[in-house]
């Protein structure tokens, strides 16, 4: 059941150039964004190496039964469950498939849905969540993906519950006793009133969730007096700090057309962190903090993390860009799929050159449930 195999740089970006001696030492996010209501700091420092060597990443899916001492459980999910929808060689989510959520479900997907949770994960510190809770017993996580959010949540607290819901039952079947994993919609109701201790989402930011308003509405009245919401979200909004970024940039170029596409679909790649804390305290939540991380693009990062975490990061990029774009462009934007392999050539190859120093946006949101809320403080649940 094991997922664990040698990520070799070398090989997807055997193109890459060091960054020369004499790169500008890099820029330093000593700022992070903190609204009102903060109570701590958090931020991560992108400065880059001086000889850009590429590095081999060990990536390893969460799932590995040998890892760790916990007792492993079937979670059965129905044939039905897994008939999916084929488009363009790829596969989408087949329940509610009249949502049409832009992004496959197939087995690529779920490999760079793993690797993108190693990379956030190392973004953030090595962390799975920030928010200052003091006791785990029952953790929501909405849009679960692949699971591995959940399974290490599950194996780093055994005696919490976990509960992950998603559209696509692309979950693993052997997972820790305290895991449970449901084909649901997020949009549909709860029924959890009072629950849970935290909520969870990540990277579901425009896409799956379009109005933060009702969603944490949703989740206050969900959770138990004290319990803590928590969003992980990247802005598809491609930095530099150091100008290093080519004013003709084939990236830039294809993040605008695919917002274009996201817009026309009545989404977006984009990510305001302080909308998504106003509506947090709309919904009741206090002690609302938003913190400010950098995920690089590529490993010229000089923090030993971030250089991984910017490894994992570029591979993702280089192997699955197609998923991020075959849906948009062909049915948003009218391209032929022939067209769009032409563009994701290009941006491939300006990815593997070693002196753009780019990077994500990372938000990390949170807030908390009045710790003695009144019952009559709940929110209802929103149609």
């Amino acid at each position: 059941m094991a997922d664990s195999r040698v990520f070799d740089l070398d090989q997807l970006s055997a193109a890459m150039e060091a960054p020369p001696p004499d790169q500008p030492g890099g820029v330093e996010n000593t700022a992070p964004t903190v609204l009102p209501e903060s109570n701590g700091q958090a931020h991560n420092t992108l400065v880059p190496q001086s000889d850009g060597e590429p590095v081999r990443v060990s990536l390893d899916s969460g799932y590995d039964d040998n890892d760790g001492d916990s007792t492993l459980s079937t979670t059965p999910i129905h044939d039905h469950a897994k008939e999916f929808r084929e488009e363009n060689g790829r596969t989408y989510h087949g329940y509610k498939s009249e949502k049409r959520y832009l992004l496959p479900n197939d087995v690529r997907e779920e490999e760079r849905l793993n690797i993108q949770h190693h990379s956030l994960r190392l973004a953030i510190g090595d962390k799975l969540f920030l928010a200052p809770i003091e006791q785990l017993t029952e953790v929501f996580d909405v849009g679960a993906g692949t699971g591995i959010w959940a399974v290490s949540m599950g194996d780093a607290y055994p005696a919490a519950r976990i509960e992950g819901i998603d559209l696509s039952p692309i979950q693993p079947q052997w997972v820790p006793p305290n895991v449970t994993f449901l084909r649901e919609d997020l949009d549909d109701d709860w029924h959890s009133p009072g629950r849970f201790d935290l909520i969870h989402t990540r990277e579901m930011n425009g896409i799956a969730i379009k109005d933060w308003t009702i969603f944490f509405e949703r989740a206050y009245a969900s959770m138990k007096p004290g319990g803590w919401v928590e969003c992980q979200e990247c802005d598809k909004d491609i930095r530099s700090d150091d100008n290093t970024i080519p004013k003709d940039s084939v990236v830039l170029q294809w993040l605008r057309l695919r917002e274009q596409g996201f817009e026309k679909a009545g989404m977006t790649g984009r990510c305001y962190p302080e909308n998504m804390a106003h509506s947090m305290r709309k919904a009741g939540f206090i002690n609302v903090n938003v913190l400010s991380f950098k995920m690089p693009i590529g490993p010229w990062a000089k923090d030993p993390m971030l250089h991984e975490c910017g490894s994992y990061t570029l591979g993702g990029l280089l192997d699955h860009v197609q998923g991020l774009s075959l849906r948009v462009f062909t049915e948003h934007l009218g391209w032929t799929q022939e067209e769009l392999e032409v563009l994701l050539m290009d941006v491939r190859k300006e990815w593997k050159r070693g002196d753009i120093h780019s990077y994500y946006p990372i938000y990390v949101v949170y807030g908390q449930k009045p710790p003695r809320a009144n019952e009559d403080m709940d929110f209802p649940m929103s149609p």
